[in-house]
């Protein structure tokens, strides 16, 4: 298995165990802070947490299948991962940005781009 595909496969894993973390240690304590009395907002609010941890999912997901098709076509692994990059970068500069505190959140999302460059530069 050559070397990028192993980081490919390294940083599709951080982003997939990123959503994980969401799913059980954000998603119910989110839910319960952002509790109104008004019925539709909390179903909306509710809604907006699923629809960003489905992101989180979508976007490990689609590393994973990126990375696991790096041995037969190096160009569009190259792109897909390039984009899996960009979606991680995304994170990493809005979370500081909008909530300061949960900057250590945004670690696994940081180790999977460095990863991807690392695979892309190799």
């Amino acid at each position: 298995m050559p070397l990028a595909q192993i980081l490919f496969l390294g940083a599709s894993g951080l982003m997939v165990l990123d959503a994980l973390l969401y799913s059980v240690g954000a998603l119910v304590p989110l839910q319960r802070a952002l509790h109104t009395a008004d019925r539709y907002w909390n179903r909306r609010l509710q809604l907006n947490l699923l629809l960003a941890n489905a992101g989180l999912y979508f976007t490990g997901g689609f590393a994973l299948i990126s990375a696991l098709g790096a041995a037969t076509s190096s160009t569009l692994t190259q792109y897909l991962m390039g984009f899996a990059a960009v979606t991680c970068l995304y994170s990493v500069l809005t979370v500081p940005l909008l909530t300061p505190k949960d900057w250590p959140h945004t670690l696994p999302r940081v180790a999977a781009f460095i990863l991807i460059l690392i695979g892309l530069i190799v």
